[in-house]
């Protein structure tokens, strides 16, 4: 092997106390990174704590150790911090007490954190970085538990392999997978179909606010605090509602806003078909991403914060529109 991840002579070196965390509001790639790397670490006899700001999803609940994550902020003072799957630490959402921090990730900028930070804004997700930091030290080390963890962010992150993210690698990586022990069907089953009643009622609910604009070329949908008191369903069923809207023919931009207990505060994600760059949407209004799956959190009212967004779409439709015509002209 002709080539050196500096990451990894770090984390060989590091005998101390090490905490592994991602972003709040925890998708598929964040804690599937993060599980994976707790578990490869403790092989190697590392001593490792997983949290997160928020409660673990329903549907990540059947990934190896899930029940072992801790919740942030924790009181103890860290050697060591990784970061996976965030822009930077503050993502995290709480205090991280940590002598020094490595980023592990795959979004488009974000915090530099260490010369110890891996990151690959082209890579199709963060597990996808971190199994080459993994399979670079022991590959052997890999097992099946640490495999599934693995998977279960390369197939959030990708859409099932639909988006534009996947390449040769994505599909490697999951014959890599697979072959450590990966059911592809079990792990679908237990992802995308084991929805709550609560879930589907409150998908009826948001569906009733589906609106277009630009004739058609932006739909968005909207989660109000009342539709989730209204149904019993958590914030974090909400996880794919925004690909009804970008499921709909001749959309290019969609996007979904979510209410916040204190109502003034949005949680906002945008998603792609590869058009439109909806990071940059998403940079504009204070948050970041991948060119078709960002977002960012805005406060003011529902009308305001829709306008707000409808606007830098718009912004960023005409500049997409522009490239099209300099092409064919």
């Amino acid at each position: 092997m002709n080539y050196v991840i500096p990451i990894v002579e770090r984390l060989k070196r590091e005998n101390g106390k090490i905490l592994i965390f991602t972003h709040e509001n925890p998708d598929g790639d964040g804690i599937g990174s993060m599980l994976a790397l707790c578990s490869f670490l403790r092989k190697k006899g590392k001593n490792v704590t997983c949290a997160m700001k928020d409660p673990l999803p329903h549907i990540y609940d059947f990934l190896p150790n899930a029940h072992d994550i801790k919740k942030l902020p924790l009181d103890e003072e860290f050697d060591l911090a990784i970061l996976v799957d965030a822009a930077g630490s503050f993502r995290a959402g709480a205090d991280i007490k940590a002598k020094e921090i490595i980023r592990i990730d795959h979004h488009i900028g974000g915090n530099v954190e260490s010369i110890y930070d891996y990151v690959d804004p082209y890579a199709p997700s963060t597990t996808t970085v971190l199994g080459r930091i993994l399979r670079y030290w022991d590959e052997d080390a890999i097992d099946k538990d640490i495999a599934m963890c693995l998977y279960a962010g390369l197939l959030t992150d990708t859409g099932s392999f639909r988006y534009n993210n996947v390449n040769k690698e994505t599909f490697a990586f999951a014959e890599f997978l697979v072959e450590k022990g990966v059911d592809p069907n079990y792990m679908s089953t237990m992802i995308f179909e084991r929805n709550k009643p609560s879930t589907i009622f409150l998908l009826k609910e948001v569906l009733s606010t589906l609106e277009f604009h630009e004739n058609g070329k932006v739909a968005f949908l909207t989660v109000r605090r009342e539709f989730l008191d209204k149904t019993g369903a958590e914030e974090e069923e909400t996880e794919g509602f925004v690909n009804f809207a970008r499921g709909v023919e001749g959309v290019e931009v969609a996007f979904i806003m979510i209410q916040k207990p204190d109502k003034e505060t949005w949680r906002v994600s945008l998603r792609g078909k590869g058009k439109v760059n909806v990071q940059q949407i998403a940079r504009k209004l204070g948050g970041g991403g991948h060119k078709d799956a960002a977002g960012c959190r805005l406060k003011g009212s529902e009308k305001e914060v829709k306008e707000k967004i409808l606007n830098a779409i718009k912004e960023e439709l005409g500049k997409s529109e522009e490239k099209v015509l300099l092409k064919t002209a």
